[in-house]
């Protein structure tokens, strides 16, 4: 009897995994919530600077992503690479910080939700709507929707991704054009306004921006021509990403001037590009950019928890949590006891904000959205150095020569120096909460329990 091949078709371009890409990131969140963020407490005017920087360090990061992920069962998830690259116990440890960083972002994501949909209620109808009452309500939405995994159709997440480009390409528009009053200059890409005031905030909330685009990596077994199809379509969709993100923050300072953004950044962060839309556009498009900041705030939420439930799903079955976090739904096929559990464990860290009065936007989601930056730089780093651990093994069998260490080497030490700064400038971003100047340490705690319990599969892996 002839075998079956089970193996996905090869059709998938790069343009298609290009988009995929693209439609996994948040531009206009990237921009009201992390750009705005950046501008008031870290480089001022230079903000635009910072998202090219972040994108040119993780196109170095991609190019030895991309290099190994044929020979990593898994291939989307960082652990992956570091337990083939650097051993089981190395794994183990990247598990649990990346578990930490999906935890902590669903905290902030939350809290976003909560701050950017009061804004939208009361601009548009007058109902001031406490930020506390509506991260309940989205807890409550987000733990309906990961209990059951309901997956938000690529349809209408492809509408609300163009939805969101092209407000924000109306905005540039209207900024840039010959009649504009706007203060266009390049000052924001000179390297005396990129590297001033608090620059490690800056690279944090830009780097933070490009979560989840090493998923692509998932698709190496669909891609037309394989590993180079995913690798064009990766170091495309992240250029692109860092400039338009770069161009979009640019208009938005040049609306309010250089020397003048960073005030205008004070009076209420969350608020300044709203503003800029309600000087160079028709009220309409600030109400539409209201709207969608918060839809695009609860997509990320939802798909950050169920990114989340998935990891202790996946743990709990390579015995580094309890087996019953890896149960499924007997009916849904959900993993709803991982669901559940995340739900519990970011009810009580919003619960804790909210009784302590912390503020959504400057307190809750800046040091939630540092650490898990934090974490992430680690997580690349260290999987770079899988990368080079891996290339130096089995290099010659894999095609990949002294460039490919090089790279891997130049890609580790950026990302090294990227997690020195944020975490030298992470005081910046807790508020007044003074206690969360001791959260980066939640990192090596959760790296020693995830190298201690690392589960009896995660041995080094060879190619394949």
């Amino acid at each position: 009897m002839a075998q079956t091949d089970l193996s996905p078709r090869r059709s998938l371009r790069s343009i298609d995994i290009f988009f995929m890409v693209v439609a996994a990131a948040a531009p206009l969140a990237a921009v009201v919530g992390n750009g705005a963020l950046g501008t008031l407490l870290g480089n001022g005017a230079g903000m635009p600077g910072a998202y090219l920087i972040a994108g040119f360090v993780l196109i170095l990061f991609a190019l030895g992503f991309v290099k190994m992920s044929p020979h990593v069962k898994g291939g989307g998830a960082f652990y992956a690479y570091i337990r083939h690259g650097l051993g089981g116990r190395a794994g183990g440890a990247a598990a649990y910080v990346a578990l930490l960083v999906y935890i902590v972002m669903v905290v902030g994501s939350v809290a976003g939700v909560g701050f950017f949909c009061n804004i939208f209620l009361l601009e548009t109808f007058g109902i001031d709507v406490s930020w506390k009452l509506i991260a309940a309500v989205c807890l409550l939405i987000t733990a309906l929707v990961g209990y059951r995994e309901i997956t938000l159709g690529a349809k209408l997440l492809a509408v609300l991704l163009s939805l969101e480009v092209l407000v924000l390409l109306v905005l540039m528009l209207a900024v840039f054009s010959p009649g504009s009053s706007a203060t266009v200059s390049t000052e924001s890409f000179g390297p005396s306004t990129v590297f001033s005031g608090n620059f490690g905030v800056a690279i944090m909330f830009a780097f933070v921006s490009f979560l989840g685009f090493e998923s692509a990596a998932i698709y190496n077994e669909e891609a037309q021509d394989g590993p180079r199809t995913v690798s064009r379509a990766l170091i495309s969709a992240v250029l692109f990403i860092a400039v338009f993100y770069a161009i979009a923050m640019w208009s938005v300072i040049s609306a309010f001037g250089p020397d003048k953004v960073a005030e205008a950044a004070g009076e209420n962060p969350g608020t300044l590009v709203y503003r800029a839309f309600a000087q160079y556009t028709p009220a309409v498009f600030v109400t539409i950019a209201e709207a969608l900041m918060v839809t695009s705030a609860l997509a990320a939420t939802i798909a950050l928890h169920n990114a989340a439930a998935r990891y202790i799903f996946a743990l709990a079955r390579e015995g580094m949590l309890p087996a019953g976090l890896g149960k499924l739904h007997a009916r849904l096929q959900s993993p709803h006891v991982a669901s559940r559990t995340v739900t519990i464990i970011t009810a009580v860290m919003v619960a804790a904000f909210a009784l302590g009065n912390a503020d959504p936007l400057m307190t809750v989601l800046s040091s939630t959205f540092g650490l898990a930056a934090l974490g992430i730089a680690l997580l690349q780093a260290v999987t770079s150095a899988a990368v080079m651990a891996f290339v130096s093994r089995h290099g010659a069998a894999v095609g990949a020569g002294a460039k490919d260490m090089m790279i891997a080497l130049v890609a580790t030490v950026c990302l090294i120096a990227i997690a020195l700064l944020i975490l030298l400038n992470y005081a910046v971003l807790t508020g007044e909460l003074g206690a969360l100047d001791y959260a980066p340490w939640l990192i090596p705690i959760a790296a020693i329990l995830g190298a201690t319990v690392h589960g009896p599969g995660m041995g080094r892996g060879g190619i394949r």
